[in-house]
């Protein structure tokens, strides 16, 4: 069976913004980092429900992860 509608338009500089701040949202509530970009709450968990989007917030928070081994090395809390 084969996928249906039609292919999903890429991101959005908005949307590839949101899923950097997402990452390093600093404590904001997620209805804080909506606000922030001004869409909604809803708007905000479609855009994380896109394989694309949640690909480059994967990709952003792996790279964050490994920004911060390296600066404070691999020490347990």
């Amino acid at each position: 069976m084969g996928k249906r509608g039609p292919a999903p338009k890429p991101l959005t500089c908005i949307q590839r913004f949101t899923a950097f701040r997402l990452v390093y949202r600093n404590g904001l509530t997620m209805e804080q980092v909506a606000e922030e970009v001004q869409v909604s709450r809803m708007t905000l968990w479609k855009w994380q429900q896109r394989e694309d989007f949640a690909k480059l917030y994967e990709q952003e928070y792996r790279n964050m992860r490994q920004r911060m081994r390296m600066r404070w090395g691999r020490r347990r809390a």
